[in-house]
């Protein structure tokens, strides 16, 4: 499966130059921990809920704090043409929880969460494990012993 058709759609976004006020306030009201910047429908950054406790917590304003002064900048993303077993190595090897999906053109699609992939890969093996025991199942099929 393409992560495009696997991913989260719409995504929740923010403009860098809303504050963390709005932001956090837009990430209550859509009950997600993260949100994608984006400037003219390209991934600037990910603000999530603890890069806005963490500014909070060093006494930083967020009715004035801008989103672009607080985001992970130029945040990792996958293509929505590639696979889950690419979005697994890149999740891993940029250490992080999500991915920003892409066009070919490098506008925002989608998101996909380490989450969701770990949902998909369970629902998959759960698939391939039924199909087995029903394969061994049948005349004919001996066990090596």
């Amino acid at each position: 499966q393409m992560i495009g058709q696997v991913c989260t759609k719409p995504v929740v976004t923010v403009s860098p130059r809303a504050t963390v006020q709005e932001a956090a306030r837009l990430m209550q009201r859509k009950r997600v921990g993260a949100i994608v910047v984006v400037n003219s429908g390209r991934p600037q950054g990910i603000l999530t809920d603890r890069d806005i406790a963490m500014a909070v917590a060093q006494g930083r304003d967020p009715a004035t704090l801008s989103v672009s002064a607080v985001m992970r900048k130029n945040p990792a993303v996958i293509r929505e043409d590639r696979g889950i077993f690419d979005a697994i190595k890149l999740l891993s090897a940029k250490g992080v929880r999500r991915l920003p999906v892409v066009s070919r053109t490098g506008r925002l699609t989608g998101i996909i969460a380490l989450d969701d992939l770990l949902m998909l890969l369970g629902t998959e093996m759960g698939h391939v494990s039924h199909a087995l025991s029903r394969g061994l199942g049948r005349p004919g099929l001996a066990l090596a012993s």
